[in-house]
């Protein structure tokens, strides 16, 4: 019975470990900082003087951090009402 109780416990091991690979995947694939220093306008856009009194790419920058950080907790707010649900 030993043997078939270290299987598991083995097979759950390895679930994890492989569950962390792939977390640690996900998150390696988000940059250093997202609030580095102001990125210049595109080639392609010549915003002339204006992005001297307003930084559209900083701005663009910051909105997609905040739509990202807003994104994630409405998807931790799910999960953990599905685990609430699942407990009860």
């Amino acid at each position: 019975m030993e043997s078939i109780g270290e299987f598991f416990v083995e097979l759950i091991n390895l679930c994890i470990a492989g569950i962390g690979a792939v977390l640690t995947g996900l998150i390696m694939l988000f940059p250093q900082s997202p609030f580095s220093a102001p990125a210049a306008p595109p080639a392609g856009v010549d915003l002339g003087y204006i992005t001297w009194v307003i930084d559209f790419p900083t701005m663009l920058t910051h909105f997609g951090a905040f739509l990202a950080a807003v994104i994630t907790y409405y998807g931790i707010r799910v999960i953990a009402r599905w685990i609430k649900m699942v407990r009860s």
